[in-house]
């Protein structure tokens, strides 16, 4: 499901990153997934990369509300 960033807001409650190795370069790539459920808990995946591909992960919970 897919919500207005104008009308909805979703603090993170936590974020948790954990590298595999050392990123290069002067760019970090993010390739983001969000889900929530009908209570508004929801989870942001992460996968961090550079130019020479994934570098490790980050994962957020988060809370989406109404604002």
């Amino acid at each position: 499901m897919r919500e207005q960033p104008t009308e909805w807001m979703f603090p993170n409650v936590d974020l948790t990153i954990h590298l595999h190795r050392q990123p290069e370069g002067r760019w970090t790539g993010l390739d983001t997934t969000v889900v929530f459920g009908p209570t508004g808990q929801g989870l942001t995946s992460t996968v961090l990369h550079d130019v020479n591909g994934p570098v490790g992960r980050a994962e957020q919970i988060l809370t989406v509300r109404p604002l």
